[in-house]
């Protein structure tokens, strides 16, 4: 019986998913064990990796052939739908940094930055997406809605090196890793494996190569925001994805047309409204829900009813609050949204007299200024409901 060398040497092994997973594992061991940290300067910075990634890719390619799910008559549309994917992301970068601004980029480029960069960044992107173009559609092709969420979660993995993860210490931070890195990532890596599921690893590269280019050779780049991070690092490989498989489910006559605009306009539709309804629910905006617990705002607001808070800065509330708008305001353990009813000032500084419609009498003590948290912009009857059974609130 042949050893398994000597299999992988005729190019009959049953074993060649495992001989790359098992490189990509051991490159990824390199990288955050070896090169840049006992391995230092060009050679172990960039030397030692560009010629890894070169023989790895060398070693895909020299793998059997696989066939992909598209026809040899889409290649140029493969192609196209790649760089159209590059100019969503580029649009995405380009809205980001409307929303928080710009700042001069942290990349080296000078001409020799630029080429080492290109080099080993070229050879990266080479490696790792004809490696898993090779896994998806030589294990997956005919079971994709398992193959591409697994390796697209196993290669977002590979994106970070180690200590981003160790270095989590808080909830907070967490989250943030999550939004802005972690998630962002995984968009990415599904709209990559998605690409490779249908053309190959030719468009993936181009989509990979084509954002990395944008990254590190422009000057300027969006300055750090989660918030701004999170929407457009999901929502532009989302459109990708969700655009590429209706042309391709046209191209295929797998449905009709009419029902094409439908689905790309809820896809999207639901993405939006899911990244947005998860930071609403946080209070990333200036704006946040608020249930009501208690009928003392009868019949205006009832209990159940869920309350838009607009958060107000304190030196903003003067000309922001006025006598007949509803404030939220501390008072003793809890939040109380209750209604202005008188405003004066005492030595320069404001306070405001409140009263829930349905109580008798207005509150003993007035609420300074600095205590006024937002007002009530807008309510929704009812919807608070179910998280009042979930508290126990209600029986």
């Amino acid at each position: 019986m042949n050893s398994v060398s000597s299999q992988i040497v005729s190019r009959k092994s049953k074993h060649f998913g495992w001989t790359l997973i098992s490189l990509l594992i051991l490159i990824n061991l390199l990288q955050n064990s070896v090169f840049g940290i006992h391995l230092k300067g060009l050679p172990g910075n960039y030397g030692l990796p560009f010629l890894m990634w070169i023989l790895f890719s060398a070693f895909v390619l020299w793998l059997p052939r696989v066939r992909t799910q598209s026809k040899l008559r889409h290649h140029r549309l493969n192609l196209w739908l790649a760089a159209m994917c590059v100019l969503l992301s580029a649009l995405g970068t380009l809205l980001q940094g409307a929303i928080s601004g710009f700042g001069r980029s942290p990349y080296d480029h000078s001409l020799f930055g630029i080429v080492i960069n290109i080099a080993v960044l070229g050879a990266t992107v080479a490696g790792i997406e004809l490696s898993r173009a090779w896994l998806m559609n030589r294990y997956f092709l005919t079971r994709p809605y398992i193959g591409i969420p697994l390796l697209s979660f196993i290669f977002t993995l590979f994106n970070f090196p180690w200590n981003r993860f160790t270095n989590i210490s808080t909830a907070l931070s967490a989250v943030n890793f999550l939004g802005s890195e972690f998630l962002p990532s995984l968009a990415q890596n599904l709209l990559c494996t998605y690409l490779a599921f249908w053309g190959g690893p030719l468009p993936p590269i181009i989509y990979r190569g084509g954002i990395t280019a944008i990254e590190r050779l422009s000057p300027v780049l969006p300055l750090n925001n989660w918030v701004s991070q999170t929407l457009f690092g999901i929502l532009a490989p989302v459109l990708g994805i969700i655009i590429v498989r209706q042309i391709f489910l046209e191209e295929n006559q797998r449905i009709k047309r009419n029902r094409d605009a439908e689905g790309l306009m809820g896809w999207t539709m639901t993405s939006v409204s899911a990244i947005l309804i998860m930071w609403f629910a946080m209070g990333v905006f200036s704006y946040a829900p608020r249930v009501i617990l208690s009928g003392s705002m009868q019949p205006e607001i009832n209990i159940g009813d869920v309350v838009i808070i607009h958060r107000i800065p304190a030196e903003k509330v003067p000309e922001k609050v006025q006598v007949g708008d509803i404030i939220m305001f501390p008072l003793n353990d809890l939040k109380v949204t209750h209604r202005v009813i008188k405003a004066y000032q005492v030595y320069g500084k404001n306070y405001y007299v409140t009263k829930g419609d349905a109580n008798p009498d207005p509150e003993s003590k007035p609420v300074p200024q600095a205590n006024v948290q937002g007002k009530v912009v807008m309510v929704v009857p009812k919807i608070g409901w179910l998280t009042l059974l979930l508290k126990g609130a209600i029986y």
